[in-house]
């Protein structure tokens, strides 16, 4: 995979956030895991991708983001069939206003559906 490729891929995956939990879920993998704030979360069916999905659109709706922009993004290969992507991105509400931001590694690997997210970690804020 490309960098623009992956560009591309988390455009999409960014513009996803903006409709539902079922396009959202698209991106991933089954199974896959997402780790995030002090939580490791299996979902090993893509309905269980999809209730994840659904309860972080929630989530973001309720603190007012209705858009997403990359702000940083990495990129490393793990071979020919892997990639990891490190993204921080800035939570928006409806005027633009960042809201707040977050960053991610994702871990992609091709398999009979193409590129999916495996594993998405959080970068969780450090405590004191």
């Amino acid at each position: 995979m490309t960098e623009s490729d992956l560009r591309s891929f988390f455009a999409d995956y960014g513009a996803s956030f903006l409709r539902t939990e079922v396009e959202i879920a698209a991106f991933y993998q089954v199974p896959c895991v997402t780790a995030r704030q002090g939580t490791v979360h299996l979902s090993a069916t893509r309905p269980e991708v999809h209730t994840f999905f659904a309860n972080v659109l929630r989530h973001y709706r309720a603190q007012g983001s209705t858009q997403g922009e990359m702000r940083r993004f990495e990129w490393a290969s793990l071979g020919a069939n892997a990639v990891a992507a490190t993204i921080t991105w800035a939570y928006k509400n409806p005027t633009g206003q960042t809201l707040w931001e977050s960053t991610f590694t994702y871990n992609l690997y091709r398999g009979p559906e193409g590129w999916k997210i495996l594993l998405q970690t959080m970068h969780d804020a450090a405590r004191p």
